[in-house]
């Protein structure tokens, strides 16, 4: 690893917070490969008019054995030991012998590119937020053209339009990033989505619905509107709450985690008490004075935005749960005369929704939001899904919350700070939680992160892995986020292979594994990694101003703050674009309707779940 002062991290904050071989008695940590894996390379050879050999290269498996994965339940196995039409063993190249409809992959061919030729579109790090590349597609003599530009590299990869264009015994190299190959499109929803109007909501028709917030028109005046409309915190929390307890009494029992030290997962969270001052107090003198039952025309939270994160699907990931992923209210605070204070909270909710054409069905609803007529309305009816009092009946409170998540730094807070709170198993009141992602800030550049990260570097190389509650006997995942924290571990503590080599020009695997832990991490992702002051949706933004928005989620580029030399690029809503178009297009085949190979080639082009807390 290159060890470097950086600049940005003074221009940003003012201040940067500043070995050993692998441990003899290492943990294992629980295999966080929860989905199945994606190959860097894949080939596909015609063996005859039905049967096909699906080949694709998988650097982080072990040569020579066998790779299952499971498609609806059920298992198929790729060799690299020389069997099962396997060309050669032990060279990493994972193969099986399948039955496949080459009618149907030239078609899946012909419609994609008929829908995106001439567009160029951003590439992704598989299963990560930075953009690595671009892919372009252009159509000649019946056949498409993928032009991938990626780590300085450009290829080309031509996908004909009939299975006359594919030759027996001639394997052709097929793209793995950009769009899932297989099987057909839906044509009808396959036009890019709005982010303004169907991912990241912060129109001021809809922050200030009269009938659905209690929104703020100017600084220096009282909030107007609907003080319990559906959008409003103080609505949301009972429908949380669900009866368990008055709203005024639940929200009260959640910042009352402030007045006191916590102790998470073997942390001490230390008490901030003018927290609860800041907020509880302060909206009880208003509503009659020390002690008062809160009054939901006196709260001090306004709506921000609406936020939809279908990229958060599969019960693979961190957050989400629910295959459908999640949908998210944000809000600021102030100080009950809308002049903004330095905390956001948000209610992150688990989709109640599952099965591929019922979620496809959701991605659709939402894409056709951009043409709504009635459209608070319709986006009304959404919501309603995952906010609603019993939105998820087994769930805990019949509520489809997951986490609620606040960004804090009040003006007499010493730095800021991120936690988060969850139903218990058995309902009631929020408690809080471990924050995901983010190892305790003690083992910041400490042999035991050395040893994580060298273990674990395939999985953070790859933004696959998951920060366990436990390491080697240690209390590992954090209680709290403080920030700005930069997360690093000294070089001679490191033994990361430099082979594969990662598709970001000039890093190298110890670059990517501490980049992948430190982006992934609320310290990281909120700060310096990305640039970001904080919030990603401010909390200053000003009464008759839409949020603003970090660069992160709306386009930038900047340094590595351990390796300037690298350059980050972030545009995570078109990111979540992307994606919502792909699950809005689905064509939702099972097994049994299309060949099995099909649906193999599918999965492993199809781009791998996100695991994140942003």
């Amino acid at each position: 690893m290159r060890c470097h002062s950086h600049p940005f991290l003074s221009l940003l904050l003012g201040f940067v917070l500043a070995g050993s071989s692998l441990s003899q008695a290492q943990e294992k940590i629980e295999d966080t490969t929860l989905e199945n894996p994606k190959p860097a390379d894949l080939s596909l050879h015609r063996l005859d008019d039905s049967t096909a050999l699906i080949s694709g290269y998988f650097p982080l498996q072990e040569p020579g054995k066998t790779l299952e994965i499971t498609i609806e339940g059920k298992p198929f196995t790729l060799s690299d030991n020389g069997e099962g039409g396997d060309e050669r063993a032990g060279d990493g190249w994972f193969s099986i012998k399948t039955e496949f409809d080459f009618q149907t992959f030239a078609e899946a061919n012909r419609l994609y590119a008929e829908l995106h030729r001439g567009k160029e579109r951003i590439l992704f790090a598989p299963g990560g937020r930075h953009q690595i590349g671009t892919q372009s597609t252009f159509v000649e003599n019946e056949t498409a053209t993928v032009m991938e530009h990626v780590g300085g590299k450009e290829r080309r990869f031509s996908l004909p339009f009939s299975p006359d264009g594919i030759k027996f015994d001639v394997p052709i190299q097929l793209p793995v990033k950009g769009f899932p190959l297989g099987l057909p499109e839906n044509p009808d929803f396959a036009a890019a989505a709005s982010i303004p109007d169907s991912l990241m909501i912060t129109k001021l028709d809809v922050v200030t619905d009269p009938d659905r917030t209690w929104s703020c028109s100017s600084t220096n005046q009282q909030p107007v509107g609907n003080p319990v409309g559906e959008w409003t915190f103080w609505q949301l929390m009972g429908n949380i709450n669900n009866g368990t307890a008055s709203t005024s009494d639940y929200i009260k029992a959640l910042f009352d985690h402030w007045n006191g030290t916590q102790t998470i997962n073997g942390q001490t969270v230390p008490a901030r008490s003018h927290v609860f001052d800041e907020v509880i107090g302060e909206w009880e003198i208003r509503s009659g004075g020390p002690g008062a039952t809160l009054l939901p025309q006196h709260s001090p939270f306004k709506l921000l935005g609406i936020v939809l994160r279908l990229d958060l699907r599969g019960g693979s990931t961190i957050y989400g749960g629910g295959d459908a992923g999640e949908g998210r209210f944000v809000f600021s605070l102030h100080d009950g005369n809308c002049n903004s204070l330095g905390k956001t909270l948000i209610l992150e909710y688990k989709v109640p929704i599952s099965g591929c054409a019922n979620v496809r069905d959701w991605a659709q609803q939402w894409k056709a939001l951009e043409g709504s007529s009635n459209y608070n309305s319709d986006l009304a009816a959404l919501t309603e899904v995952f906010s609603a009092a019993g939105a998820n009946p087994s769930a805990p409170n019949g509520s489809a919350i997951s986490q609620v998540r606040t960004n804090e730094f009040l003006p007499i807070s010493p730095e800021w700070e991120l936690r988060e709170f969850i139903l218990p198993a058995g309902g009631g009141h929020l408690e809080q939680t471990t924050v995901k992602q983010e190892p305790q800030e003690i083992h910041n550049n400490s042999p035991l992160l050395a040893d994580y990260v060298n273990q674990e570097w395939g999985h953070l190389v790859a933004q696959t892995h998951v920060v366990p509650e436990l390491f080697n006997g240690n209390d590992f995942l954090a209680g709290r986020a403080p920030a700005p924290l930069l997360w690093n571990v000294p070089a001679a503590m490191l033994s990361i292979p430099n082979s594969p080599p990662p598709a970001t020009p000039g890093a190298t695997n110890t670059d990517e594994a501490l980049f992948g832990l430190a982006v992934n991490t609320c310290s990281g992702c909120h700060t310096l990694e990305t640039g970001t002051g904080f919030a990603h949706m401010h909390y200053n933004t000003q009464p008759g101003q839409e949020a603003i928005l970090s660069g992160f989620l709306t386009g930038t580029s900047l340094p590595d703050p351990r390796e300037p030399s690298i350059m980050r690029h972030f545009d995570d809503l078109a990111r979540r674009a992307d994606d919502l178009d792909t699950v809005a297009a689905s064509a939702c085949f099972t097994i049994g309707d299309v060949a099995v190979g099909n649906s193999i080639l599918h999965e492993l082009t199809i781009a791998p779940l996100l695991r994140a807390e942003h």
